[in-house]
């Protein structure tokens, strides 16, 4: 009897320190953000496309204003590349990353190349990944927006909703 009830102390004493480590390891890493800026009239099919979207009030993404006024000269895309990495036993699904926006942001949305959005990024446990935010903002602002610019990441661990808030530069 002796030795099942040290058994059964060790099997509880294990599943503590598993229990804890799992929750313990429920924090996204963000190790690298790089950015890329374009200006607007490199990508002009791309701009006229948003454009022609938040006239009719069907944007893909965050809008930040109503609409979208000028030409391709008139504004920036900035495309930020993030580095996912999820340590411990538990992955990450539903990843969304927003930048907290300043003046002059209009638009902000997800892609994981030109062509696709991310549909329900995941990030498995274990490992890392890529993921990306574009976002559309006026080019007489542009010096201001590369030197720092905030992003809340907001992600889902086994159904509870997590965030962190990460610099760029």
């Amino acid at each position: 009897m002796k030795y099942v009830a040290i058994f059964m102390a060790a099997l509880v004493l294990i599943g503590l320190v598993l229990g804890i480590f799992t929750l313990a390891n429920t924090r996204m890493q963000v190790p690298q953000i790089t950015l890329k800026a374009v200006s607007a009239t490199e990508r002009e099919s791309e701009f006229a496309a948003l454009q022609n979207a938040m006239d009719v009030g069907a944007a893909i993404g965050t809008p930040f204003t109503d609409s979208l006024p000028g030409t391709s000269l008139d504004y920036s895309f900035f495309a930020y590349a993030f580095r996912l990495e999820k340590a411990g036993l538990i992955g990450m699904e539903m990843v969304e990353i927003q930048p907290l926006p300043v003046n002059g942001d209009v638009l902000c949305y997800a892609t994981a190349n030109a062509d696709e959005a991310n549909a329900n990024l995941i990030v498995p446990a274990g490992k890392e990944r890529d993921a990306w935010c574009v976002l559309l903002t006026t080019a007489q602002n542009q010096e201001s927006h590369l030197v720092t610019r905030t992003f809340r990441i907001t992600y889902y661990v086994w159904g509870m909703a997590k965030s962190v808030t990460v610099t760029y530069n």
